[in-house]
């Protein structure tokens, strides 16, 4: 294991300097051979070398040749999934035969990977009772070293729903596993509050799991409504997954914060996402992961098949979107091996290659991302902001997929604590 000295790091009382490199601010503000000054676990400084006051034996980080950019931000993860990258596990087997505890230490691998790839914050489409809330509750108390975690404590699902069907028909049902009706929904998201949760996640529409059609709505219009008017009285976001039309539509109407997915959009949805100000998260990667290296990753060949409409759907959705003025906040839908942790950037490399530009890109992995958590602290670096920070080897601003490659990664920087020789020294012994 790595010595203890570096799990604080340098940096260990939140105090860093970053300097010489092509800070990347936010909202597309960049200042060429810049300096970023973070103190006590905030930025109070980014732009040009001007007379900045720093106070002596403050760490510096030489940034020369690189791209300083803001602590990057997923949007749509499920953290605590098989981590085993050389054993490849179906998704219903790992849900039905790996322990809690089992999936928990998964999680936290996962977590370590995101961190390395320059990912300080993740929203958790949580597992019941996988202790999810528990790890963000170490991470914020300083007991234990990942990104910062937003989490909802497990999905809400109807009998027989996207969620629901997740699990392999030998699984015991739990009280609560399910929700049908006006009460039930109403009294699980109060569950939920009480349980920790920073947002909401319902299955608003079908999937692609074992007996179900992603087509297919999932919830009534008044238990959605129910859902949302709950949640929100809690001060609590809505994340819907939704790909089916209906789904989406019923969604909408409800007052859904987000659409997770999103893949049969179409210009009517679009236009009212943007008039209320819904958020699309679009999850390309998991996708495109699946059409490249599918069969390599547990999928059968026609499990490939059944997902190159959703594939092909997803990114006419986003094109539509972009056109329509949504906004967009980055998630990969990173899950086990079909979506790997650590190669979230893929996912900006997708948002480029079909028409975003690389501000584009980067803003809804920050502050479009930050926004949609309702954590303007996140996703910037303007004076008050949480001190996280990527300096990545080589220009981000003219070629996106130097986030890809782990190697570029030089320093990680959270909460002005530079993690990279624990990450360094994790990734020697636990194959990050």
């Amino acid at each position: 294991m790595p010595e203890p000295e570096v799990f604080g790091s340098q940096g260990s009382s939140g105090d860093i300097v970053i300097e010489g490199g092509t800070i990347w601010a936010g909202r597309g503000e960049h200042y060429e051979n810049g300096l970023v000054h973070v103190r006590a676990g905030a930025v109070v400084y980014a732009g040009p070398p001007l007379d900045v006051e720093v106070p002596r034996g403050t760490p510096r980080l030489d940034a020369t040749g690189c791209t300083v950019l803001p602590g990057l931000i997923d949007a749509h993860v499920h953290l605590t999934t098989n981590s085993d990258q050389q054993r490849v596990v179906a998704s219903d087997v790992f849900r039905g035969q790996v322990t809690k505890p089992g999936k928990l230490l998964h999680g936290l691998r996962n977590a370590h990977r995101s961190l390395a790839a320059g990912f300080t914050t993740l929203r958790v489409m949580g597992h019941r009772g996988a202790g999810e809330v528990e790890l963000r509750d170490f991470i914020d108390e300083g007991l234990a070293v990942g990104p910062r975690l937003l989490v909802a404590p497990w999905w809400i699902t109807m009998t027989n729903g996207h969620g629901d069907l997740f699990f392999p028909p030998y699984t015991q049902r739990m009280k609560w596993d399910t929700a049908d009706g006006i009460e039930e929904c109403r009294k699980i998201v109060r569950l939920q509050a009480r349980a920790g949760a920073d947002f909401i996640k319902v299955m608003a529409s079908g999937g692609m799991s074992k007996g179900e059609q992603p087509h297919w709505p999932n919830y009534t219009a008044p238990e959605l409504a129910i859902i949302v008017e709950t949640a929100h009285e809690l001060d609590l976001r809505v994340a819907a997954h939704a790909l089916s039309a209906e789904g989406i539509r019923r969604s909408l109407s409800a007052g859904v914060d987000s659409i997770e997915h999103g893949s049969y959009l179409d210009e009517d949805m679009a236009a009212e996402m943007a008039e209320r100000g819904t958020f699309l998260v679009p999850t390309m990667s998991f996708n495109d992961w699946c059409q490249r290296e599918g069969t390599e990753r547990g999928l059968s060949a026609q499990g490939v098949a059944d997902l190159s409409e959703a594939h092909d759907r997803t990114i006419e959705s986003f094109t539509l979107a972009r056109a329509a003025g949504v906004k967009v906040a980055m998630g990969t839908d990173s899950s086990g091996t079909l979506c790997p942790f650590g190669a979230h950037a893929r996912e900006l490399e997708l948002y480029v290659e079909h028409g975003m530009s690389v501000d584009e890109a980067l803003t809804t992995a920050t502050t479009n991302a930050a926004s949609l958590l309702n954590r303007p602290e996140l996703g910037s670096l303007q004076p008050g902001a949480v001190g996280d920070v990527v300096v990545v080897e080589g220009n981000v601003l003219s070629d996106i997929s130097r986030l890809t490659e782990r190697s570029n990664i030089r320093h990680v920087v959270r909460s002005g604590r530079d993690l990279t020789r624990y990450l360094r020294g994790l990734s020697e012994t636990l194959d990050l």
